[in-house]
């Protein structure tokens, strides 16, 4: 297995996304050298750990953590998604008010327009581009965050 080098994911940035068509994006404030060796080494230890036999899909998840230990990762199927009061508990825990335009640090304005997406996860629409990029929440503020609502924009 590759050596895993230390990334300062609190500066540095890799977030894939697949659709439900198979397309991929890959987005990282990385070199792509740097991002594609990270790549390998997620792969290999997933291929690890995956069990002997084939995978049975639509099985039904692991039992969910009402919150996870900020040391543990959070169950991606751990939010919980109010529609009629538009607020949305992420899974460890934050409450999102998503009535609300959401700001991002190079001061783009975004906002939920009733998407989301496989997990139930809100996703959340440039504003300035209302046919432009979305993108579901935690991957949002993995990419663009902190995030802070913007008052008055409701």
């Amino acid at each position: 297995m590759t050596e895993p080098h230390m990334i300062d994911l609190g500066r540095q940035v890799l977030v894939v996304t697949v659709g439900c068509d198979g397309s991929k994006q890959v987005r990282t404030s990385l070199c792509a050298h740097e991002a594609a060796r990270l790549l390998r080494c997620a792969a290999e230890q997933l291929a690890a750990g995956h069990p002997p036999h084939p995978c049975s899909p639509g099985a039904e998840p692991d039992p969910q953590h009402e919150r996870p230990r900020e040391d543990e990762a959070a169950n991606p199927r751990g939010g919980r998604l109010d529609r009629e009061r538009k607020v949305y508990v992420d899974p460890r825990g934050h409450v999102w008010d998503l009535s609300l335009a959401w700001g991002d640090i190079v001061d783009r304005a975004w906002k939920w327009h009733g998407s989301t997406d496989g997990l139930g996860e809100p996703i959340l629409r440039a504003v300035e581009d209302e046919d432009g990029e979305a993108l579901p929440l935690g991957i949002l503020r993995a990419v663009y965050g902190p995030l802070a609502p913007i008052v008055g924009a409701a």
